[in-house]
């Protein structure tokens, strides 16, 4: 507690024996057991009150938490589905489904069913880029002394 070695409180007990002689030695030691009592039973008093206090508060902020979670509203019923209408071929009409995100700009959601698949459009034609001879070396379309430009 003290950080005394043996010898010292030895030292310590030998000036005591002889300042306080052996009459007073055993009540000075009955005091100062009193008094340890006391500081331990006061402290312990000290935190067992501290203790009951932080459990009390643990508790209402427990309780505050499950009053919350009671208190949570149940979501809004579903809307109604519109029932399914027929075209006058017969068949019946494609589905709408509710979107909450809108359709991406310059997207288009779906073809109609009269359009030709993809498969049978033909490829835009591009006229064909000459080749250079390979006997020719590569002329470079920047001026002298400018540096390759990059990326």
């Amino acid at each position: 507690m003290f950080n005394l070695g043996a010898g010292e409180i030895a030292v310590i007990m030998i000036v005591a024996l002889l300042l306080l002689g052996p009459d007073k030695l055993p009540e000075l030691a009955r005091g100062i057991g009193k008094f340890v009592r006391e500081f331990r039973r006061q402290t312990d008093d000290v935190r067992g009150m501290v203790e009951r206090e932080f459990y009390k508060m643990d508790q209402e902020v427990f309780a505050e938490d499950q009053a919350q979670t009671k208190r949570i509203e149940p979501p809004a019923p579903a809307q109604p589905v519109p029932p399914a209408t027929v075209g006058p071929d017969g068949e019946l009409a494609p589905p709408t489904y509710p979107s909450i995100f809108p359709p991406p700009e310059g997207v288009v959601a779906a073809r109609p069913s009269s359009a030709a698949p993809l498969a049978s459009e033909p490829p835009a034609a591009s006229p064909p880029e000459p080749a250079a001879p390979a006997s020719e070396p590569a002329v470079s379309a920047r001026p002298e002394g400018e540096p390759p430009a990059h990326g």
